[in-house]
């Protein structure tokens, strides 16, 4: 059985009623997704993801916008996050708040995981890392909305002023990157091949900042509330398989390894290794499935060519995709895109 993860409706609230400011219709923009309006009144409902999906396709509808992720994220402030949010606020300083964060972050969102660590220097880096497969739209929409939410917070936290960190996010440059501009000193980056997520990078004189509302017994109660909510559910062996296969059909160049993707999942490669042997397949089986499934894609579109096409899957020249190509379906790229302009050459 497949678990359905969930989402807090209390951040959805947060855009639909600055919508609502900018003139939007929002009983009709909850009609149009399907969501019955009651529960955007109970605290603790909460949304599935294709809810999520529904509602934010519809915003993008009524409005034309597609930057909904940026204006959620910069809405996002440590109030909101209901009792997870008071303990933010009592922590002693930014790194005790994502050790906090880190330990109940299912309680944020069921759709993404987070992982937090320090080096020898002082250096922290947190990574946002998406825990089941979704649309590429709603992924990016994901993607803003953790990275400015994250930049926002960290701003609210050092009164108001920007911190020097650095902001990695797996998207190209979105339309309004001007906006993004605007929020220096934090630098914002943006890679369209790197595995899915945010990676923010922050030195030791942001995350040692000493907080104004320190209360270590305060802390230590939210702490324990959150833990009795109930810990983050494992997912399943479908659900491994289907994340695996939007990782690898949205990275560009060399594939991740299942190392990497373990790594940024928190996880043992033998873990994820584990859940595949249950659907009788191995990551090398999906891997090399998925690319051939891309490489199909690609060369249906004239726009590229063969060279160009092979760099985007990783191989190190067209003359190697060429010959595992032919290998797989027993032609060559170039044959294969002849045959899919010419349909009438399937039939002789």
């Amino acid at each position: 059985m497949t678990i359905v993860r969930r989402v807090p409706v209390r951040y959805l609230v947060l855009l639909r009623d600055w919508l609502f400011t900018q003139g939007v219709d929002t009983a009709a923009l909850l009609r149009m997704a399907g969501i019955d309006p009651a529960r955007f009144d109970q605290r603790d409902a909460t949304l599935e993801p294709l809810e999520m999906e529904s509602f934010i396709a519809s915003a993008r509808r009524l409005t034309g916008r597609s930057d909904l992720g940026f204006e959620l994220g910069r809405l996002i402030k440590m109030t909101s996050h209901d009792l997870l949010g008071f303990g933010m606020l009592s922590c002693r300083n930014i790194d005790e708040v994502l050790r906090l964060v880190v330990r109940h972050y299912h309680l944020m969102t069921e759709t993404f995981t987070l992982r937090y660590e320090r080096d020898p220097s002082g250096t922290g880096v947190a990574i946002y890392a998406p825990a089941m497969a979704m649309p590429l739209e709603m992924l990016r929409f994901y993607l803003e909305a953790l990275a400015i939410a994250h930049d926002n917070q960290i701003r609210l936290m050092l009164g108001g002023a920007g911190g020097v960190c650095d902001v990695y996010i797996a998207m190209p440059p979105p339309a309004h990157i001007a906006r993004y501009h605007r929020l220096a000193p934090t630098r914002f980056h943006f890679d369209e091949g790197a595995l899915p997520g945010v990676r923010v990078v922050m030195h030791a004189a942001i995350l040692d900042h000493a907080l104004p509302l320190a209360d270590a017994r305060v802390v230590e109660d939210v702490d324990r509330r959150c833990h009795a909510l109930g810990q983050r559910r494992p997912s399943t062996s479908q659900d491994w398989v289907e994340y695996l296969r939007m990782v690898l059909r949205q990275s560009e160049g060399e594939a991740p390894t299942l190392e990497n993707i373990a790594q940024l999942n928190h996880v043992s490669a033998r873990t994820i290794d584990r859940y595949l042997r249950r659907e009788n397949m191995s990551f090398r089986e999906l891997s090399h499935e998925v690319r051939l499934e891309r490489a199909c894609r690609l060369l249906e579109d004239p726009a590229q060519t063969v060279a160009q096409i092979a760099l985007r899957l990783g191989f190190s020249d067209s003359a190697n995709f060429s010959r595992a190509f032919r290998r797989a379906i027993g032609m060559t790229p170039s044959e294969y895109r002849q045959r899919v302009r010419s349909p009438s050459a399937v039939a002789e």
